[in-house]
């Protein structure tokens, strides 16, 4: 069996698809909580960039240190029911993958710093969303909001539009992007930090984008899915 080392941090976070990939792959996974969450990694030391996911592939000693590259990778070198078959379902699994990646940096994590109380301004430039500069926590959180409802959307109506996304992104096989769909909108409907904003909007934050809830009901579905997530979503903060 396939054997990686896996860093990250206890949180569903950008980490968490990788876990479900790998469990769908048959890919053995180690994993490692890292530094400030965790003591079996520190990623300001073992890291490249500094930063998690952060991959170690047993079979070759390779070291990733980026969620796309440990993906694509993973998806590539250990071919299972996530790899694209052909070129035109790579492309488009790449650009739903990147919608989810832009979701999850510029909504998600300043979320993240106004959870865990990340206020310092290196923290706020890193992410590219100033969400605390005026107004304080509750202008970032309706701030944060206005963007999600703008950015989900947006692929909600592409997703009307499209011919091939029933009862996934791109048809009836799923796909890695729709895993990181998947745990990106549950984080936002199922974890206790994200009830900041489901009390801004006042219920469930994708409610009204029936075709993004739909596909990620379908992948709550699989049954690795299921075993992989486990109890994560009540038991993550994040």
């Amino acid at each position: 069996m396939p054997e990686i080392d896996l860093a990250y941090l206890p949180i569903i976070g950008r980490g968490e698809q990788i876990n479900i990939i790998c469990r769908m792959h048959g890919i053995k996974v180690n994993m490692l909580m890292s530094k400030p969450m965790g003591d079996d990694f520190d990623k300001d030391i073992e890291a490249p960039f500094g930063t998690v996911p952060w991959m170690k592939d047993h079979s070759n000693g390779l070291v990733l240190n980026d969620s796309m590259a440990i993906v694509q990778y993973l998806v590539t070198k250990y071919p299972g029911p996530l790899t694209p078959r052909n070129v035109d379902n790579a492309a488009l699994v790449s650009m739903y993958w990147a919608w989810c990646q832009d979701y999850y940096s510029f909504v998600l994590s300043p979320l993240h710093d106004i959870i865990t109380g990340h206020n310092e301004p290196f923290w706020r430039n890193l992410r590219l969303t100033d969400t605390l500069a005026d107004g304080g926590k509750s202008t970032g959180v309706k701030n944060l909001t206005i963007l999600h409802s703008n950015r989900s959307e947006r692929l909600e109506k592409h997703l009307a539009a499209s011919d091939i996304a029933k009862p996934f992104l791109i048809g009836k096989t799923c796909s890695y992007a729709d895993i990181f769909l998947f745990t990106s909108v549950r984080t936002v409907q199922k974890t206790g930090g994200f009830g900041l904003m489901r009390e801004e909007i006042g219920n469930d934050p994708f409610s009204s984008y029936q075709i993004i809830s739909s596909i990620c009901d379908e992948v709550a579905k699989i049954t690795e899915v299921k075993e992989a997530i486990g109890s994560k979503l009540s038991d993550c903060p994040i």
